[in-house]
């Protein structure tokens, strides 16, 4: 063989060896760049949990000052007075109620629906002759879903 064969043959054989490296840097960087994109994708959904997370704590604690909205309200109907100042309570009421359904809050049905432990939390097992066991008879504390999860449950009554 001559020299400009043999030149040629190692020529090829680097090309090849380099061309056999160029798809592996290839294949490592695509794995690279598929990772990375799962990564940003599953971070965003953990982020996105966490900030459910905490808004779902903030709306439980508003939760709290509406149960006092509805105490006031329960109050002022048992009162002959309804001034002015009652009507400004129950507008700013009606905010909060606002607010809450605008961030996904909804209340759970209860006053006579069955007792269901995923909603309900029964806090009170009573006897009445003209209503169904299982059903319940007073709601003690309204209770809210977010989205679809349970923020707070609601505590009732249920019969024997």
């Amino acid at each position: 063989m001559t020299d400009k064969k043999i030149l040629l043959k190692k020529m090829k054989r680097k090309l090849e060896l380099y061309k056999k490296e160029r798809e592996e840097y290839l294949d490592g960087w695509k794995r690279a760049k598929a990772d990375l994109v799962n990564y940003k994708k599953d971070e965003l959904k953990r982020t996105e949990k966490m900030v459910d997370r905490e808004k779902a704590n903030f709306l439980t604690k508003i939760l709290l000052i509406l149960d006092n909205f509805n105490r006031a309200e329960e109050e002022a109907k048992k009162s002959d007075e309804n001034d002015g100042l009652v009507e400004g309570f129950l507008k700013i009421k009606e905010q909060v109620e606002a607010l809450l359904s605008e961030e996904h809050v909804k209340e759970i049905a209860c006053l006579g629906e069955d007792f269901n432990p995923l909603y309900h939390e029964a806090i009170e097992m009573i006897d009445e002759e003209s209503l169904e066991s299982g059903k319940i008879a007073e709601v003690l504390q309204k209770g809210y879903m977010y989205k679809d999860e349970v923020l707070r449950p609601a505590k009732v009554k249920v019969i024997k």
